[in-house]
């Protein structure tokens, strides 16, 4: 359930709010190599200075700082996007559907009683690469070919 809610929540942010979100997938690709070369090293790093906190928590913290908050950060600041009709409808469900699908394993193991959720989970992580793939081909065509209204 906790992903299908994350789920209508970014269509509904992203349908209302109009954006490029060319660069913001770009920065949650960017985010998602950074996090597979360094993040365990990371969190084992802070882990180490801080006993306070268990490492998954804090690998689970650097994950959605890398894959969420900053390209959210770079989405909420880019130009209101040029696109109309089915064309802004697809770039809306594309990148809701990117997102939520990276994010699907972190919230079934945050929500660990979301026996949805796992089922949703498990079926994504087998997709998640072709997943990967259209999003940067959503952002190329998004950066390359439709201008900023601003």
């Amino acid at each position: 359930m906790a992903i299908i809610v994350t789920l209508a929540l970014f269509l509904l942010i992203f349908f209302i709010l109009r954006k490029n979100s060319g660069a913001a997938i770009l920065a949650v690709i960017a985010g998602l190599a950074t996090y597979k070369m360094f993040g365990a090293d990371l969190a084992a790093t802070i882990h180490g200075w801080t006993l306070s906190m268990e490492q998954w928590a804090i690998d689970t913290i650097i994950y959605f700082a890398l894959i969420l908050i900053f390209p959210m950060l770079l989405y909420f600041r880019s130009g209101r996007g040029g696109l109309f009709g089915i064309l802004r409808l697809a770039q809306t469900i594309v990148f809701a559907l990117f997102l939520t699908a990276l994010l699907a394993h972190p919230l079934a193991e945050i929500f660990n009683f979301d026996e949805l959720s796992r089922t949703i989970a498990s079926a994504i992580v087998s997709f998640q690469g072709p997943i990967v793939a259209a999003g940067l081909a959503g952002a190329y065509i998004d950066i390359l070919f439709f201008r900023s209204e601003d």
